[in-house]
């Protein structure tokens, strides 16, 4: 009888600990920064809904005002997550940031190609629900790309 030996190669230390993330969205500079917001405001005030009311399962509904055992639902709900706590910076790539980008940088997204495109970063990890990933990439057209930072 043999043994197999599986090697996986780590990406850090973080990769044994945790499955915790945070994601980068880098989507083209049509819009602009503040229209971004909006957006994303409206997003997450419609996830928030949408979660108040069971949709992605029970472990989102922390509101008194919402009941499985009464079937009720009221659409006046504190939002489960705000704005601040779910997204952090959004900004525009400069070329002054890939200029001074470090030796730690991580090439899949602080790219020359990327300069000028805006990045829209995750305030912590985990911080943007999952169900919103699609949302966000097709709402800001078909050239949106998501990194997870692992």
């Amino acid at each position: 009888m043999s043994k197999k030996i599986l090697i996986i190669n780590l990406h850090s230390v973080i990769d044994v600990i945790t499955n915790s993330s945070s994601e980068l969205f880098v989507i083209d500079n049509s819009k602009s920064i503040e229209s971004i917001k909006e957006m994303l405001t409206l997003m997450l005030h419609y996830w928030n809904e949408m979660a108040a009311d069971g949709i992605f399962g029970d472990h989102y509904v922390k509101n008194k005002q919402y009941s499985f055992k009464d079937n009720k639902i009221n659409n006046e709900h504190e939002p489960i997550l705000n704005y601040e706590d779910v997204f952090g910076d959004i900004y525009v790539y400069t070329k002054e940031k890939y200029d001074n980008r470090g030796q730690y940088s991580d090439d899949r997204y602080e790219t020359e190609t990327n300069i000028g495109k805006i990045f829209i970063e995750s305030s912590t990890d985990n911080s943007i629900p999952s169900e919103m990933f699609e949302w966000i990439e097709s709402a800001f057209g078909y050239r949106t790309e998501r990194f997870h930072l692992g």
